[in-house]
C-alpha cells in the first residue's frame, strides 16, 4: 500500500466515525427534546394545581364572607359569583394547556429543524469526505527524471 492508499483508509475511517457522532449527537437531541417535554408537563400540572388551589380560596373566602352576612349559599348571586370563579379557574387551565401545547410544537419544531440540520451535514461530509478519500488513494509520487532539480511532485495515478 502507498502512503496515500493509507490515508485514504484512515480518510474513510476517520468519516465514519464523524458520521457515527453525528448520529449519536441526533439521538441526544431527540432525547433532550424528551426531557424538556416531560419537564414541560409537569410545569403545566403544577400551574393547574397552583390555579385550583387559588380558586379553591376564593370560593372558601366568598362563602366565609356571604355566611358571615347571613346569605343563604349556593342560591342567586352567590352562585353566580361561585359560577364565575369556576369559570375563571377553566378559562386559566384552557390557557395553561394551550400554553403548553405550543410549548410542545416548539420543542417539536426546534428538534426537527436541528436533525435535519445534522442529518444533512453529517451526510454531505461524509460524501464528501469519501471522495477525497477516493481521490487520495489514486494519488502518486512521480519521481523527477535524472538531472532535475525537483525533488518529486504529486499528481494523479496518471502520468
Amino acid at each position: 500500500m502507498t502512503p496515500f492508499q493509507i490515508f485514504a483508509v484512515v480518510q474513510v475511517a476517520t468519516s465514519f466515525m464523524g458520521y457515527l457522532g453525528s448520529r449519536q449527537q441526533m439521538q441526544n437531541m431527540a432525547t433532550a427534546a424528551k426531557w424538556d417535554k416531560y419537564h414541560d408537563e409537569i410545569r403545566r400540572k403544577y400551574t393547574v394545581i397552583q390555579a385550583n388551589e387559588r380558586a379553591r380560596k376564593l370560593l372558601s373566602a366568598k362563602r366565609a364572607a356571604q355566611g358571615a352576612r347571613g346569605v343563604v349559599i349556593a342560591e342567586g348571586s352567590t352562585l353566580l359569583e361561585q359560577n364565575a370563579v369556576v369559570e375563571n379557574l377553566e378559562d386559566t387551565v384552557f390557557w395553561i394547556n394551550k400554553g403548553a401545547e405550543m410549548t410542545a410544537r416548539e420543542i417539536d419544531y426546534r428538534l426537527t429543524s436541528k436533525l435535519q440540520a445534522t442529518a444533512w451535514s453529517s451526510g454531505t461530509s461524509l460524501i464528501s469526505n469519501l471522495g477525497s478519500a477516493y481521490i487520495t488513494s489514486k494519488m502518486r509520487i512521480n519521481q523527477p527524471s535524472s538531472g532535475s532539480p525537483l525533488v518529486g511532485h504529486y499528481s494523479l495515478g496518471h502520468t
